[in-house]
């Protein structure tokens, strides 16, 4: 009866979601309050277990990460990155395309995808028209590229973080693996855009003759050093802090706060950099996941998998790479893989694999790969597409998905050799 009444919760909370009807955090924590009032879950257990319940290192992270964002936000860095590469295409459409494409996705392999997209978007539209070209493309290479990006490390995407974080994965264990996919990613995607766009980014006689006037300059520049210095600390804790008993979530939230304290921002200007409402929202699935895990819930749906497609690794982790990629493109890839970890981890037990398994990998490739499939994909691209509606650009759902299907299909088919006789 519990099993059914918390698996049942769950469904609920998942549809809800799915049809964003009510905001994401609301129905987290609504599911939360349901699922231990039932007893699937107890108090104690919800708010100290990392593996049933809240997962505190990954919350600490992310506070850590917005505060840092937004101190870095205050000095222009990326705009200033956005036409500095512009001028060094020399009014080339195509290599401008290009560079933004590359900026987008090294920026996210540290910070925020959606955060790079707010910051580059209008920058890459306002360049764009400068060339005289359409915004589209420029607007969908920085979406997109901030996608991709995010694949190669722990903390570019969410989906990385919460599976390093439950499975006891370190910084550079997910860059050597991940990092190669990342880049096929970005290979295809930059290669789709060149085809796709050709004649719309095809070279004019007044190219050459184009001067960017668009101007970005940097403020607030030992504040930008400072920053980037504790970025590497983050990274640097990440990478060896294991060794030494560091706390990396404890060295960002640190961070953070310093460099809050040096762009001197208020207390509510430093509040209004975090997002409260997505932090809320991670905290309540955690735990509407522990008690399916409680409850045996997920144990069986490993069970049923293994039941339907066998025990081939090579046929489960293609399958899996394959289904979250869809998956992820229809509904948020953060809920998936959260409700997905348990799941592996039963799987990996029932195949005698060791961890981490290459169905840790498959799963993170495909979430966040999967992401850039359509509009509501990630809320990078719903943010992107808000961004083109205030410019006044025409970018439907169908638009960006004539784009983002084909990227996402192509850069997950490009990986099925890398899973097959790389990691295998």
């Amino acid at each position: 009866m519990l099993l059914t009444v918390t698996s049942l919760i769950f469904i609920v909370a998942f549809i809800l979601i799915l049809t964003e009807k009510i905001p994401h955090y609301l129905v987290a924590g609504i599911g939360a309050i349901a699922v231990i009032a039932i007893g699937a879950l107890d108090p104690v257990t919800a708010l100290t277990n990392h593996e049933m319940g809240i997962d505190w290192s990954v919350i600490f992270l992310l506070i850590g990460m917005m505060l840092m964002v937004g101190a870095i936000k205050t000095t222009g860095v990326f705009q200033f990155l956005a036409v500095r590469a512009a001028i060094l295409a020399r009014g080339n459409a195509r290599n401008t395309l290009l560079l933004i494409l590359g900026i987008s996705a090294l920026t996210s392999t540290v910070l925020p995808n959606l955060t790079i997209v707010m910051l580059v978007a209008p920058v890459a539209i306002h360049l764009a028209r400068e060339l005289g070209r359409s915004p589209v493309p420029f607007l969908l290479a920085t979406i997109i590229g901030s996608n991709v990006g995010g694949t190669a490390t722990l903390i570019g995407d969410p989906p990385n973080l919460i599976i390093g974080s439950r499975v006891g994965i370190d910084f550079m264990q997910m860059l050597v693996v991940m990092g190669p996919i990342a880049l096929i990613g970005l290979v295809v995607t930059a290669a789709y855009f060149v085809i796709a766009f050709r004649k719309s980014l095809a070279p004019t006689n007044d190219d050459a003759s184009r001067t960017i006037t668009t101007t970005a300059t940097l403020t607030n520049v030992p504040l930008l050093v400072v920053s980037l210095i504790l970025l590497a600390l983050i990274i640097g804790t990440y990478i060896v802090g294991t060794f030494f008993g560091l706390s990396p979530e404890y060295i960002a939230l640190s961070s953070g706060v310093l460099a809050t304290l040096m762009s001197r921002a208020s207390l509510t200007q430093a509040a209004a950099t975090v997002e409260w409402k997505t932090l809320g929202f991670f905290a309540g699935l955690f735990i509407i996941v522990g008690a399916l895990v409680s409850v045996g819930a997920l144990e069986a749906v490993s069970r049923w998998l293994i039941s339907v497609i066998g025990t081939d690794i090579n046929v489960i982790s293609i399958s899996l790479l394959a289904f979250s990629g869809i998956v992820s493109g229809i509904v948020d890839n953060i809920p998936y893989v959260t409700s997905m970890i348990p799941v592996i981890f039963n799987l990996n037990d029932a195949l005698g694999l060791s961890e981490p398994s290459v169905l840790w990998w498959a799963l993170a490739t495909g979430a966040d790969f999967g992401g850039s499939l359509t509009v509501v994909g990630a809320s990078a691209n719903i943010v992107g597409v808000a961004i083109a509606h205030r410019e006044g650009i025409k970018l439907s759902m169908w638009d960006y998905a004539k784009v983002g299907i084909p990227v996402t299909l192509l850069s997950l088919l490009a990986t099925v050799p890398y899973f097959l006789f790389v990691i295998n």
